[in-house]
């Protein structure tokens, strides 16, 4: 028997962020905790969820298993619920059963075989801002009617977002004490589509802190958490193929 009790808050939270990319998903269910790999049909962006057994409420799992979920149709069960309920969460046969309050809903469970599970590639890049999503956002939604790319540009005391057109061009300068931290040795530039930027960020509190790291022409990493404030929390991480210049 599969059961767990999770608030409405971090289930919200991991269905919006893997529905920047997905709407299927399969779920590892293991002892420590629950984890979670996807990568939009484009195979341009990825998303890594651990999801620690800490943060919810009841957990009780006897073997590990894998559960493949229709993403869409949790979020009609969420649009049931207000902000501070939690939803108990128990495997029926070949479906999922959530019951909260006096309301009890079941969804069939899709076929494993029929959802891939993407390799998380190991990707290595020591130069990193730590940034305030709120800031990062500002500068993508700057450049949003400018360009369907922006310039990501790391140098050792600053960090800056481009974006141009034949005829518009738009660009944030962060000096180094306008970031959380920032380590670069030289100067790095990348470019990366910004309609997934911009998903990605709608699915991040306003207030949380993210660590992009990067190399000229390389694969984004942003690592972000979700979810209630806590000693455990749930851990992202957020991968984006640069887009090259010609």
């Amino acid at each position: 028997m599969t059961r767990m009790n999770i608030s409405v808050k971090n289930l919200r939270d991991v269905v919006d962020m893997l529905g920047t990319v997905v709407t299927e998903a399969k779920f590892k269910i293991g002892q420590q905790g629950i984890s979670v790999n996807a990568v939009d049909p484009a195979h341009v962006a990825m998303v890594s969820l651990e999801i620690p057994k800490g943060i919810l409420l009841e957990y009780d799992v006897e073997s590990e298993e894998e559960l493949s979920l229709d993403l869409e149709k949790v979020k009609g069960i969420l649009k049931l619920a207000s902000g501070n309920d939690s939803f108990i969460i128990t495997k029926d046969k070949e479906k999922l059963r959530f019951e909260i309050g006096n309301i009890i809903k079941s969804i069939s469970l899709l076929d494993n075989s029929q959802i891939s599970t993407p390799r998380v590639p190991q990707i290595v890049a020591e130069d990193y801002i730590v940034i305030n999503k709120g800031d990062l956002e500002k500068g993508l939604k700057a450049a949003e009617d400018v360009s369907d790319a922006i310039r990501f540009t790391m140098n050792p005391d600053s960090f800056s977002a481009k974006s141009m057109s034949d005829a518009d061009e738009s660009e944030m300068i962060l000096p180094g004490d306008k970031l959380k931290e920032i380590q670069c040795h030289e100067s790095i530039k990348s470019s990366y589509p910004l309609e997934y930027l911009l998903k990605f960020m709608r699915s991040i509190s306003p207030n949380e802190e993210v660590k992009l790291s990067f190399k000229s022409d390389y694969p984004l990493t942003i690592e972000f958490n979700l979810g209630s404030e806590s000693a455990d929390r749930i851990k992202g991480r957020f991968l984006l193929a640069p887009r090259m210049e010609s």
